[in-house]
């Protein structure tokens, strides 16, 4: 498991400690997103690795999953900064 796997799942596990999420468990399909948590966790991702996550961004498929959002983060902390 990556550390940003590990932080991700880390969180989810403080928000919702009676599920067992697999990297793959669709948040939408589970019916674990609402407004407020999305907000949360968008501000968490920004919060815990230091990146800026965009309105372009908002976008179901990078908050779908585990996975998903540890490809979104590893993509933007791939992404040179804009000097």
């Amino acid at each position: 498991m990556s550390d940003i796997t590990a932080r991700i799942a880390d969180h989810l596990t403080r928000s919702f400690p009676a599920a067992e999420l697999a990297d793959d468990d669709d948040f939408f399909e589970l019916g674990l997103i609402s407004t407020v948590f999305a907000v949360r966790l968008v501000a968490f991702v920004e919060h815990e690795f230091a990146i800026t996550v965009r309105d372009e961004d908002l976008e179901p498929v990078h908050f779908r999953s585990i996975a998903a959002l540890r490809a979104f983060v590893e993509g933007k902390l791939s992404v040179p900064v804009a000097s």
